[in-house]
C-alpha cells in the first residue's frame, strides 16, 4: 500500500515529490510537537510536586509555630489560674480574719 503510494506520488513527477514532502514534513512536525509536549508535560508535573513540597514544608513550619504558641498560651493559662487560685484563697483568708475579729468585737464589746 505504501509502495503503491509513493508510486502515484513519482507519477506526478515534481508536485508529487512535494507532495511527498510535506506529508513527510508534517509527520516529522508532529513527532516534534509529541515531544515537545511530553517534555512539557514532565516539566509541569516537576514543577506540581516542588509546589506541593513547598506547600507541605510551609505547612509544617506553620503548624509547628502553632504548636509553640498553643503550648505558650496553655503554660500562660495554667500559670494565671494558679496565681487566680491564690488570691482567691487570700481573699477567702482575709475575709475569715475580718469576720472572725468583727465576731471577737462584738462578743466583747
Amino acid at each position: 500500500m505504501e509502495s503503491e503510494f509513493i508510486a502515484q506520488l513519482l507519477d506526478l513527477g515534481i508536485t508529487g515529490l512535494f507532495i511527498g514532502w510535506l506529508l513527510w514534513s508534517q509527520k516529522e512536525q508532529a513527532k516534534r510537537l509529541d515531544a515537545y509536549v511530553n517534555r512539557l508535560l514532565e516539566t509541569l508535573a516537576t514543577v506540581e510536586q516542588e509546589r506541593e513540597a513547598a506547600f507541605d514544608k510551609i505547612r509544617d513550619r506553620y503548624d509547628d509555630v502553632i504548636s509553640k504558641y498553643d503550648a505558650e498560651r496553655d503554660k500562660l493559662l495554667i500559670d494565671i489560674s494558679g496565681k487566680l487560685d491564690e488570691g482567691l484563697k487570700v481573699i477567702h483568708q482575709k475575709h475569715e480574719e475580718e469576720r472572725l475579729a468583727r465576731l471577737a468585737r462584738d462578743t466583747n464589746g
